[in-house]
Parts: C-alpha cells; structure tokens; sequence
C-alpha cells in the first residue's frame, strides 16, 4: 500500500510539474511599453541608419507611417541620416529612398539630414546629390519649413504635435560653422518653441557622448535654452540618455537598428501629455514585433516630458 500511495504521489507530482512548464512557455510576454493609442497620444516616427534597406523595406516602413497616421496618431516623421549605402549607383540608391518618403507628402510632416554614407568625399560639393533630393526645392510646399542653410546642409521646420509647439532644427554630418550659426540663429528666433536638435554623430554605442556630441552640446545645445531634445543615429543601437545643462534636463535620444537584424526596426517616441511622459518603443510595422535589438533594454523607456 505504501508502494502505491508513493507511486501516486510521484505521478501527481510529475503532472503537476508537466502543467507548470507548458503554462509558462505558452503565457505571451509583450513588451514593457507596448504602443499606445487615445486622443492625448501623439507619436513621432524616429527612424535613421537605414542603409541596409532593400526598396521592399523602404517602401512598406514609410507605407506604414501613412496607415498607422490615425491609429496611433503619428505627426511627425524624423530620419537622422545614412539614408543610403553609397554604393555604385547612387542616383538609383536615393530615388528609391526619395520616393518612400514622398509617401508622406501632404500627409505627415517630415524631415531628413544628409549622414556620412549620404555625402560624396571625393568630391569639391559633398552634399550636391543629396542636396538634389532632399534640397530646398523637396520642401517648397511645406508650411513648415523655417528655412535653411546651404540648400538644406541644416535646415529648420516648426512643428505642432499635440498641443506643444516644437522647433526642429536639423544638422548634416560634419557640420561647419555655418550649420552652427544657422542652428543657434534658428533656436533664438523661436525660443518660444521647444528645440529639438537632429543631427547624425552624437552618442556612442554605449550611449555616452561623442566628440561631436560634446561639440554639438557646447555649441548649440548650452547656448539655447529652449533645446529639450537631441535626436540622432550613426552607432549602432538605440537608447536614451540626459544631460543636465543648468537647471534643465535635455533628452538624447539614438534610433539606429541596422545592426538590429530586425527587419524594418525604428523607434516610434510616444507623447502621454496626460502623464507627461515621452516613451520610447522599438518596433517593426514590417514584423509587427517589438524585438528591437533583442539582447538590450535600452530601446524601451519612458521618462519625464523635458519641456
């Protein structure tokens, strides 16, 4: 009788333990910040390095910001630069990357910076073919458009986005002092509105500054207290950092996901201006997951609005 009573009892326990293990890898674990929708949720698209895109990808990512406009309420799109590989045929490379933005047109407001990959170095005009694309002329029917600096080497947009007035000021890799002057002129003339600086080079993969982020932050973020928010790509990976300048917190952000192996990845940064949050969530509308790079948890989070 003894037997038998423990061979139940082992049998019950070899159940009960099957039970457990089959619960736990069937319970779906989502990420901590999935994206969210409502009325006060208002969502910039953040997307940059995407050089490894095939058109398909482009074309489906930017397709995506134009069918999820109203779902999760997306008003602005930003590509911090290495829109392209530069290789053998860079006209072909830009059009297919010209022609999924266009998608936007009318639609969503966005802008772009030239990074390196973007730019021609054995040439005496490294921007000339950028600048044919994504110019002057690409935004001469866009309201917001604030102006620019050698035929948008940096240029300047005002942006609404819920109830926050915001001025984006964008600046190519490798800035000169004229992107500098045009930048801190920019951030002056409407420091009414809150700034947000995107650039290329900025942090390091580990989220630490770089040396153009130290000069960028000296020369253009310091002087300018109206600049929230720094916005950039060029390292692989994707996270957030602060800086205190004074008595104000400034936020810099890094979407790069070309190291991701998540195809399509970019980071949506979501505006709660019940809560007063700004949430960051990597995502692909491509695999409609939120992997990101799947060995960090720096490409989810949630902080404070800065302004």
């Amino acid at each position: 009788m003894k037997r038998l009573f423990a061979l139940l009892l082992c049998l019950l326990m070899v159940f009960s333990l099957s039970a457990c293990a089959k619960e736990d890898t069937t319970v779906p674990k989502g990420p901590e910040f999935p994206l969210q929708s409502g009325d006060n949720i208002h969502t910039i698209a953040f997307i940059s390095d995407t050089q490894r895109f095939s058109e398909k990808t482009f074309n489906a990512v930017y397709q995506s910001f134009v069918d999820d406009k109203d779902k999760y309420n997306i008003e602005y799109a930003v590509h911090t630069g290495d829109i392209i590989q530069e290789g053998n045929d860079l006209d072909a490379e830009f059009t297919i990357a010209k022609n999924a933005m266009s998608k936007l047109d009318g639609v969503i407001p966005y802008g772009v910076l030239a990074g390196n990959h973007d730019q021609e170095y054995n040439s005496d005009t490294p921007f000339a073919r950028y600048a044919s694309f994504f110019g002057d002329a690409s935004y001469k029917d866009c309201d917001y458009f604030a102006g620019s600096y050698a035929d948008c080497r940096a240029h300047a947009q005002l942006i609404t986005i819920g109830s926050t007035d915001f001025i984006f000021v964008y600046i190519s890799d490798g800035p000169d002092k004229g992107c500098v002057t045009f930048a801190n002129e920019m951030f002056a003339k409407y420091s009414d509105r809150v700034g947000v600086l995107c650039t290329h080079k900025y942090l390091e993969e580990d989220l630490d500054l770089d040396d153009m982020g130290e000069y960028l932050l000296k020369k253009v973020v310091e002087p300018n207290e109206n600049v929230k928010l720094v916005l950039c790509g060029h390292e692989s990976g994707a996270g957030y950092t602060e800086s205190k300048v004074g008595d104000r917190t400034v936020l810099q952000v890094m979407a790069d996901y070309q190291d991701a192996h998540n195809e399509g990845s970019l980071m949506y940064l979501q505006i709660d201006e019940d809560a007063g949050t700004l949430t960051g969530i990597s995502y692909s509308p491509i695999k409609d997951n939120y992997d990101g790079y799947k060995d960090v948890d720096t490409d989810q989070f949630q902080v404070k609005l800065p302004w």
